[in-house]
């Protein structure tokens, strides 16, 4: 198991108001987290994750990149967000930052700082297409 994907799957779900999306073969289901989740575990190569009402399990065995995007979404809108894509570059995982303005059409400087953070900390380590577990392991 990737030390890198536990720590940041962990310091992710303690972050509050992220929204957290799990999309395989036409159907994705969104998330809300609240920053306490109840377990946060690993054994090998799953992960689980549970808040109150729900949970997941991910196998990280698929997760082959981290990438740290800024993309168009819906209506003209901008969104940030982390995405665990497998090996045809298909997201496993995404946790997408909030837009505390409300705007949904893009980010103020000071709603992206928590994603730059996450960006400065875990891309140098192992995100944006490095091929995770590939660089780590040797």
């Amino acid at each position: 198991m990737l030390p890198f994907l536990q720590q940041l799957l962990t310091d992710l779900a303690r972050t509050p108001s992220l929204v957290c999306t799990v999309s395989r073969d036409g159907a994705v289901s969104e998330l809300f987290l609240d920053g306490a989740p109840q377990k946060v575990e690993f054994a090998d190569p799953w992960a689980t994750i549970e808040f109150k009402g729900w949970h997941i399990h991910v196998d990280l065995s698929t997760v082959e990149q981290v990438r740290f995007a800024e993309a168009p979404g819906h209506d003209n809108s901008m969104s940030a967000f982390i995405a665990f894509d497998d090996n045809q570059g298909k997201s496993v995982l995404r946790f997408y930052f909030p837009h505390p303005s409300h705007s949904y059409k893009t980010y103020t400087t000071d709603e992206l700082a928590l994603f730059g953070q996450f960006k400065e900390r875990y891309e140098r380590v192992g995100g944006q297409g490095s091929g995770i577990g590939k660089e780590e392991e040797k």
